[in-house]
């Protein structure tokens, strides 16, 4: 018989934890998760989702509790995406109380689709020009702005940025390896977003220099921060950038140079992975080589993830259909 302590929400949370935690960096990549990806699990696990099922036990909880659940983090404030997550991180907890024998049933799969929170974005994200973008970096520091120009100009994610070493960047050879990523802790990870994530990539001109520059400056800093194992971008005493500072560098300068106002979303750094893939495909480029660009798996999710195309190349798009007489 299982006894209440193994049944109790938060115990089977911790062990569950524990669970995904094991599998994070293991070669199996259908198997694998993120560092990343747990230390969520755990914050909105902990943060809004136990402390929010009231006092029943998980071989108690009901379908009711899980629309209560929905209800409760609405209320607060949460995104629908943020409250879907939420649901989704609670019907893995039951999925793994189900292997284990704990629960006979899985009460989220009873949740009727009206009941589920949406999970759109609640705004569109940006696709700057290379305008803009050169706009973007004019009004930034010696800081981050290699950092956004490595985002915008390789499609790395901003935590792949700030996890480069100076042993991943070959600027003879025009290219640098995307081996691992920063985590939350600003340890680095030696895993990727995805098995496709890892690759190497080619630095363009514009980047190489900016490369070169921040090289320079780091290496009369002090020679120890260039080293082949120290990180690319660090704070003046060598410690590694962290993601909020990155996008705190980059709000400021989208407020500066004019691309940030009343109901425009600001910019952010991811918004410079969009802006890549959206000149990409605005200059002609295939698919599947805009797929090699932003490192997916295939060009299926490329053109699902990112569909949109910066303003310029809409207005060009429907210059083209009205020169080809449609809707005139």
């Amino acid at each position: 018989m299982i006894g209440p302590a193994r049944v109790a929400r938060a115990a089977l949370g911790d062990e569950w934890l524990e669970h995904l935690q094991s599998r994070v960096g293991i070669a199996d990549a259908r198997r694998r998760y993120s560092q990343r990806t747990v230390d969520m699990y755990r914050q909105r696990l902990h943060a809004h989702v136990l402390d929010r099922l009231g006092s029943r036990r998980v071989d108690q909880l009901a379908v009711e509790d899980v629309r209560l659940l929905v209800e409760r983090l609405t209320r607060r404030g949460l995104a629908p995406s943020s409250v879907s997550s939420c649901v989704n991180i609670l019907s893995g907890l039951l999925r793994y109380a189900l292997k284990r024998k704990v629960v006979a049933h899985n009460v989220v799969r009873d949740l009727d689709r009206d009941d589920r929170p949406g999970a759109a974005r609640l705004t569109e994200p940006r696709y700057l020009t290379a305008a803009e973008l050169d706009r973007l970096f004019a009004e930034m520091t010696d800081t981050f702005r290699p950092v956004a120009m490595a985002c915008a100009y390789t499609g790395l994610r901003v935590s792949e940025a700030l996890g480069l070493r100076w042993r991943d960047v070959d600027l003879d050879a025009d290219t640098l390896d995307v081996t691992g990523q920063l985590g939350n802790a600003g340890e680095r990870l030696a895993t990727t977003k995805t098995q496709a994530s890892a690759a190497t990539v080619r630095v363009l001109p514009a980047l190489r220099r900016e490369l070169k520059a921040h090289r320079s400056r780091q290496a009369a800093r002090n020679i120890a921060l260039v080293g082949p194992d120290a990180l690319v971008f660090t704070t003046t005493s060598g410690k590694p950038q962290s993601r909020r500072n990155a996008l705190r560098a980059i709000h400021a300068a989208g407020d500066a140079a004019g691309l940030n106002g009343e109901g425009v979303e600001r910019v952010g750094m991811h918004d410079l992975r969009h802006s890549l893939v959206a000149i990409a495909l605005e200059q002609g480029l295939t698919a599947p080589e805009v797929a090699l660009l932003a490192r997916h798996a295939n060009a299926r999710v490329t053109m699902t993830v990112y569909a949109g195309l910066t303003r310029d190349g809409r207005e060009q798009a429907a210059g083209k259909l009205t020169e080809g007489g449609f809707g005139a």
